[in-house]
């Protein structure tokens, strides 16, 4: 007979001990900034990103200013822990539509008239954020897509026209994420009028592999 036969991994008490234990791992093993940092650095993901002459480094930390809310995620160290690197497209506007448009629905592409026609963010999903053991909770996923799309908003808006603020979110997940995992996030606007603005946002996995798409409608609003 196995050690661990289907019978006895399907009784209660049993699983109810492998999520106990995954959950008392996850809590225990939690990167720190400085592991982040240097494995981030590593990947294949981030040194394409980095080679590729058309993406320009970009440091958002004064931007997030301009996010109403921003501590919800990219300022929020206990859940992010640190920022995300963030890159801004360079190239033609042709060539950022053609980046996302295998993904994206046709009316939905990198709209003209921007700064940063695509934002793309590399950010660590923190074991910090999980809902079910090992996967991160759906309403995170939800604050980084607004995080993400906020942040791009933010990068084609001046500073003195104001924050930031989204009036609608809607979600579609592809795939689960895992915490303790890093994600590609690829931002941008299609669509923008007189203080306000559409954004929309795709997350893959270090692979390529399709995890979310969102999309948000925001106003900037004046400070007073």
């Amino acid at each position: 007979m196995p050690l661990l036969s289907p019978s006895l991994l399907s009784r209660p008490c049993v699983l109810k001990a492998v999520v106990l234990a995954r959950r008392v791992f996850a809590a225990w093993y939690v990167r720190s900034a400085a592991d982040i940092i240097r494995e981030r650095a590593s990947l294949p993901v981030v040194k394409a990103i980095e080679q590729d002459a058309t993406w320009k480094p970009i440091d958002i930390s004064t931007k997030l200013k301009q996010v109403a809310g921003s501590d919800s995620h990219f300022g929020y160290r206990t859940i992010s822990q640190v920022l995300p690197l963030a890159y801004g497209w360079t190239g033609d506007l042709e060539a950022a539509q053609q980046l996302v448009a295998a993904k994206a629905h046709a009316d939905r592409l990198p709209c003209a008239g921007t700064q940063v026609p695509v934002l793309a963010l590399v950010d660590y999903i923190s074991e910090y954020t999980n809902g079910h053991p090992g996967l991160i909770h759906g309403g995170m996923t939800a604050i980084i897509a607004h995080s993400s799309m906020s942040l791009v908003a933010a990068l084609n808006t001046p500073r003195s026209a104001g924050v930031v603020v989204s009036r609608s979110l809607n979600m579609d997940y592809r795939s689960p994420i895992r915490t303790g995992q890093y994600v590609k996030i690829y931002a941008w606007i299609y669509k923008r009028g007189p203080g306000e603005m559409a954004a929309a946002v795709h997350f893959y996995s270090p692979g390529g592999q399709m995890l979310v798409e969102a999309i948000s409608e925001l106003d900037i609003v004046e400070q007073n």
